[in-house]
């Protein structure tokens, strides 16, 4: 005796199954593109906030000077004495819009000054010397894990 109609039409058994293990396997690739490119553009928001720091940072200290001193006590001081500046290097890059401090990116920005001095050649054969200050500065996250740094140099010349 036969179950089956003769026109009987449907998928079987094995059919259902290799199509939904073949879905998931897609739904799985497909969660783990859309995850990865969220960490990508998080990652890039990062960057270029910590960018935009460096680069605000570096114009704090060409603008303070060269003779610029201070305590340097952290990352707000725009001391240019030679050496590794400041004592507590840790700056809050975000703080993800909420009142709790867990969730803050956390970063270290320090900057090494030293002397530098060149001898330029003017029209008339005679030279002029220039004394100037190199500023290295780096700018490095997140601060127990360090994963990203900006690195932005710069001479500010004596006046």
């Amino acid at each position: 005796m036969s179950f089956r109609l003769r026109n009987e039409s449907g998928f079987s058994l094995m059919e259902v199954m290799v199509s939904v293990i073949v879905f998931s396997i897609a739904i799985v690739f497909l969660y783990q593109m859309l995850f990865s490119g969220r960490m990508q553009v998080e990652f890039e928001g990062e960057r270029r906030v910590a960018s935009k720091v460096a680069e605000l940072k570096i114009e704090e200290l060409k603008y303070a000077g060269y003779n610029s001193s201070d305590a340097g006590a952290d990352w707000t001081s725009l001391t240019m004495d030679i050496g590794t500046h400041p004592g507590d290097p840790r700056v809050v890059l975000d703080d993800r819009g909420t009142a709790d401090t867990q969730d803050d990116l956390v970063g270290l920005v320090y900057w090494t000054v030293s002397l530098a001095t060149w001898s330029d050649t003017i029209g008339s054969g005679s030279t002029i010397d220039t004394e100037g200050k190199v500023v290295d500065l780096t700018l490095r996250w997140p601060e127990n894990w360090i994963r990203d740094s900006v690195r932005v140099v710069t001479v500010v010349a004596e006046r």
